[in-house]
C-alpha cells in the first residue's frame, strides 16, 4: 500500500508510542486520525502534530463501546471520500499481577477484557468501512510498553491469535491484518526506546508491503 494520502487512524494515540507513530506516519504524508479516551493525552499529541501537518484529526472516545466508536467511523466516512485504509490498534501492556502484593484481580481481569473488547470493535469497524469502500486496506495489531518495567505476556498471545484468525477471515475481501510484538527488555530507557523505534520501523513495514498478512513480528 502506498501511504501517501492514506487515511490513518491510531488507537491510544495519546500514549508515547501513539504520539510517535502518529509524527511518523504524518512524516510519511498520511492523513492520520488520533483517538484515545484520554483527553488531556490526545490534545498533547495533537498539539505535538499539528505544527508539521493540516490533515491530523483528533476523536475522544467517551469509553471503548460499540456505541462510543462507531460515531467515529460514521466521521471518519463522511470526511474522507473513501474512508480508512489502515487502522493501527495499540494494545497498551499491563504489568503483570503479584501473587504478594494486594491486587484487585477483578480489576485486572476487567482491564485486560475492556482491551481485547476495544480491539475487536475497532477492527470489526474498520473491516467493515473498508469492505463497504472496496478498500485493500491494513489492520495491525500492535502490542506497546511505556516503559520497560511493564509486561507484554499478557498481551502476546491475544495480538498472535487475533491478527492469525482475522487474517484468515479478511483474506477473501483483500484486507490484510498484521501483527507486532516488542521483546520484554528490562535493562535500560535507551534499549527500550530502541525498541520503539523498531516497532514503529515493523509498522510501516507491515502497511507498505502487500504481501505481509496473518504473520505477527517481533522487534529486535
Amino acid at each position: 500500500m502506498n501511504i501517501y494520502n492514506s487515511v490513518v487512524v491510531i488507537t491510544s494515540a495519546g500514549s508515547h508510542l501513539g504520539q510517535t507513530l502518529a509524527q511518523h506516519f504524518i512524516s510519511l504524508h498520511a492523513n492520520v486520525i488520533l483517538v484515545d479516551n484520554n483527553e488531556v493525552a490526545l490534545n498533547r499529541t495533537l498539539q505535538q502534530c499539528q505544527p508539521t501537518s493540516s490533515i491530523v484529526l483528533s476523536y475522544v472516545l467517551d469509553d471503548h463501546s460499540f456505541e462510543s466508536v462507531q460515531p467515529l467511523f460514521s466521521s471518519i466516512d463522511k470526511n474522507f471520500d473513501n474512508g480508512i485504509d489502515v487502522l493501527i490498534n495499540i494494545y497498551p501492556s499491563l504489568p503483570s499481577p503479584s501473587l504478594m502484593a494486594e491486587t484487585n484481580f477483578e480489576q485486572y481481569s476487567g482491564q485486560i477484557s475492556t482491551l481485547a473488547s476495544s480491539m475487536l470493535c475497532f477492527s470489526k469497524l474498520a473491516a467493515k468501512q473498508m469492505l463497504h469502500n472496496n478498500k485493500k486496506g491494513v489492520i495491525v495489531n500492535l502490542s506497546s510498553s511505556e516503559s520497560e518495567q511493564a509486561s507484554d505476556h499478557n498481551s502476546a498471545s491475544l495480538i498472535s491469535n487475533f491478527t492469525q484468525s482475522w487474517s484468515k477471515e479478511l483474506l477473501p475481501f483483500n484486507i490484510r491484518v498484521g501483527g507486532i510484538l516488542p521483546l520484554s527488555t528490562h535493562s535500560n530507557e535507551h534499549n527500550w526506546a530502541r525498541n520503539r523505534d523498531e516497532l514503529i520501523r515493523n509498522a510501516e513495514y507491515i502497511v507498505e508491503n502487500d504481501s505481509f498478512n496473518g504473520r505477527v513480528l517481533d522487534c529486535h
